[in-house]
């Protein structure tokens, strides 16, 4: 999988995430750890919905094909 295609299934993730629908931990962790290797970036600290700093910048690049 390249980086774009996993960056983009991890924001994917994300949402199903804040959406409460069906997601495990690992699902969660997966996601967290593929955007902060691609971006550097973690969630704002104890933010309950992992919501992330000037997020929609982090988002912009990472576009279905």
């Amino acid at each position: 999988m390249s980086g774009r295609n996993g960056l983009y299934f991890a924001w994917k993730l994300i949402d199903r995430y804040r959406n409460r629908e069906a997601i495990n931990e690992h699902q969660i962790e997966f996601a967290l750890k593929a955007i902060e290797t691609v971006t550097g970036r973690r969630p704002i600290h104890g933010s309950q919905a992992l919501e992330f700093e000037d997020e929609a910048r982090l988002r912009e690049k990472v576009v279905a094909r």
